[in-house]
This record gives C-alpha cells, structure tokens and sequence, in this order.
C-alpha cells in the first residue's frame, strides 16, 4: 500500500513538471513574443524552475529528461532569430545551460539521495544492533537471575532437608507417644479430644515436613510414554470432592490428539493437583475451574484457570519462591515443587491474572 501511495505520488510529480513545461512555453512564445527584449529573455529562463525540480525529485535521470525536453521546447528560437549571430549564440548557450544545470543538479540530487540512504541503512543497522543488545542483555540478566536462584534454592534446600530431618524424628516420638495415650482413654473420656487433637496436628506437621523434604531432594523425574489428558483427568477426579464442596463447577477442554508423550506422568500429575488445588482454594465462594490441553507450536500447552480474587502484580513476581503465600496456614512450597517440576521437563509456566477477575497458569512442556 505504501508502495502503492510512492508511485502516485511519483506519478503527481511527472503531471506537475509537464504542466509547468507547457505553461512555461505558451507564456514564452505568447506572451513575451517572438522577438527579443528583456522579458522574452526572462521568460526564457524559468525553464531552469522545472529542470531543478524534476533533478531534486527523480535525480540524475529527471534532471537529463526535463533539461533536455526543455532544450527541445525552446529549440525554435534557433531558428526565429538565425538572422541575428549573437542572439544565435546566446540561444545555443541558453540550451547549453539547460542541459548543464539539469545533469549537473541532477547529479548532486542523486548523491544527496544515496548519502541519506546510506544513513538510513546505516540508522536501521543502529536500531537492529541496539535490539540484539538489549535482547541479549535480557537474556544475560535471566540467566543470571536464574544462576542466584538455583544458588539460594539450593542452600535453602540443603538447610530445610537438616532441619525436616531433625524435626521428623522427634515427631514420630510424639505421634507414637499420643497414640499409646490413646489407647488408655475411651472415645467419651474428657482429655480423649486433645489426644485426637494432638495426633491430628502431628499428622499435619508430618505431612509439612514431607512437603519441605520433596522440595529439599526433588527426585530426578523418569520419562516414560504418557497421556497429558488422562494426567489432567486423574487429578480432577482427586480434587472433585474439594470442588464440591467449594461450590466450584469445572469445565473442561481436552484435546485427545496429544497422545502419548515422554514425561514423568507422576511428577507431572503432583505438578498440576498442586495448580488445580491453589485455583480452587482462590475461589472459597463458589466458582469456575476451567482446564483445557492442546498442542502448540510444538509444545504441550495445559492451561488452568480460576475465576477467583486474582493475583497482584507484586505477589506474581515472588509466586514459584520458596515459603511464599498469601494463603493462612499454607507452605508456600506448593507452587515452588511444581516450577521445579515444569523446569525438569525443559518446560515454563505462564501467569495471567487480574486482580478481582481471576488468574490462569499455563504450563508449557517441549515434545
């Protein structure tokens, strides 16, 4: 279309340049006459108006054609004044002029052009140089953020797998302790309650510290051939009862020709209860849990979204960092497994999310 509109305007350009030559010799011959004085003179001279223009606006070429076109035009005058010699000569030198102004001006016009170019390639060159840089300067600060993530989680790791250890041994004491006191107490007795308490919360602080212990020595994963879809399909049968009682309804979008892929089905499927279980519990009030496959660009793409209370801007930058939550009584370790998790099958993970309207993960994993 651009090119389109250049051409028109080209086209604009040559209708003006034959407008001004005709109008430039019906006023020379017409109205200044045919014989010689001042203003036939003068007349003659504004043939150089169209000559510039036509070197300024087509270079080199315009500036021989419009020269010579106006030498042609004003040709006769070689012949209405033959009997006088030196008007004979000034005519010939006025040609001569013509022809001298149109290739010499046509010829500045054409380097003039071809300098800008030169600093337009040049400009553009500039701007794809500074793209690349700052791309890579980009890249060279994620690779560096990632470098001091894996340090502090991997410190964090060796830390929380000494303390888990040393609190897991005492815990098994304690549980093993209530459950023989358990066994003194019938169900109606009064100090029979704080037992179940106690045995209870044991079973919690267990189950936190097997959490920490799964993010401190993750397992390498094991691919395997497996369906994506029936992943997705067992973790949404684990968490129906939850949904249920959320008051929360699923809708779901599976495309069956995944197929059977190399992941670890049992890593995979940890990844996405932990995804599915966190949209959940964003929606206490009832809601919409959508879940949905596909193949993309050739990726799995398995997206989960929530219609929940959604996720600021300043908690979306800590969301996969370890022991980070906004929800009472969580670890803040759910979301950091499931990263490592996507990470060990070359994968990402994708947040989208507006507070108040909800928030969706899409997790991404290469064929």
């Amino acid at each position: 279309m651009a090119h389109s509109r250049f051409l028109r305007f080209k086209g604009v350009r040559g209708y003006v340049l034959g407008v001004l030559l005709t109008f430039i010799t019906l006023v020379h011959y017409f109205l200044g006459g045919t014989q010689a004085g001042v203003l036939h003179g003068l007349l003659g001279h504004l043939y150089i108006v169209p000559i510039i223009l036509g070197a300024f606006w087509y270079g080199i070429k315009g500036g021989v054609v419009v020269s010579t076109s106006a030498s042609f035009l004003f040709s006769p005058h070689l012949f209405l004044h033959w009997a006088d010699p030196f008007l004979d000569i000034f005519n010939f030198v006025e040609i001569f002029l013509f022809l001298l102004i149109g290739g010499v001006t046509g010829v500045l016009s054409q380097m003039e052009r071809s300098q800008r170019m030169r600093y337009e390639h040049a400009l553009i060159r500039l701007d794809e140089s500074h793209r690349k840089l700052k791309d890579q300067t980009d890249i060279l600060f994620q690779a560096e953020e990632q470098l001091r993530r894996s340090e502090r989680l991997s410190a964090l790791g060796e830390l929380s797998a000494s303390i888990a250890h040393e609190i897991r041994n005492p815990l098994g004491s304690i549980r093993g302790a209530a459950e023989i006191l358990k066994d003194d107490y019938p169900p109606d007795a009064a100090k029979y309650e704080f037992i179940e308490i106690l045995l209870k919360e044991t079973e919690r602080l267990n189950a936190i510290v097997q959490e920490v212990l799964g993010f401190a020595r993750p397992r390498k994963p094991e691919f395997r051939p497996a369906d994506v879809n029936e992943v997705v399909e067992s973790v949404l049968v684990l968490t129906a009862h939850a949904a249920r009682k959320a008051g929360v309804s699923v809708e779901k979008r599976l495309d069956r020709s995944i197929g059977l892929r190399s992941i670890d089905a049992d890593l995979v499927k940890q990844a996405f209860l932990n995804l599915v279980l966190n949209a959940v519990q964003a929606m206490p009030g009832g809601g919409v849990l959508a879940v949905a496959s596909a193949l993309q660009q050739g990726e799995i793409a398995v997206k989960i979204s929530d219609t929940g209370q959604g996720i600021s801007d300043e908690d979306r930058k800590r969301l996969f960092s370890p022991f980070f939550t906004t929800r009472e009584g969580g670890t803040g370790l759910g979301l950091a497994i499931t990263h490592r998790i996507i990470e060990s099958h070359r994968g990402r993970i994708e947040v989208e999310s507006t507070p108040g309207k909800g928030t969706t993960f899409i997790v991404r994993i290469p064929i």
